[in-house]
């Protein structure tokens, strides 16, 4: 695996319909000042369904498939344990 930046900034995208034509409106955004706290949401917050989920920063863009296996990787247990153990993850 490449070594990736997760200190720079990341935009998440994702639809909220798993219908094949997405309505006006369907694909909803959100900006995170890294793309490791990206990362965590996408994996941890289970309160909104979300369907064909992207993350890009400026060097890359990951799938859900691959945000889940960077999640997963040694290389980012640190932030993992982080947001694991911030306030905000335990409500």
């Amino acid at each position: 695996m490449p070594i990736i930046n997760f200190d720079l900034p990341a935009d998440l995208f994702w639809a909220r319909s798993a219908r094949r034509v997405v309505p006006k409106g369907g694909v909803a955004h959100r900006r995170f000042e890294t793309l490791a706290e990206g990362i965590c949401f996408a994996v941890e917050d289970d309160q909104t369904e979300r369907f064909g989920v992207s993350i890009d920063t400026d060097e890359n863009s990951f799938s859900m498939d691959e945000i889940e296996a960077l999640y997963r990787s040694e290389g980012f247990s640190a932030y993992r344990e982080k947001s694991l153990g911030s306030p905000a993850a335990k409500l």
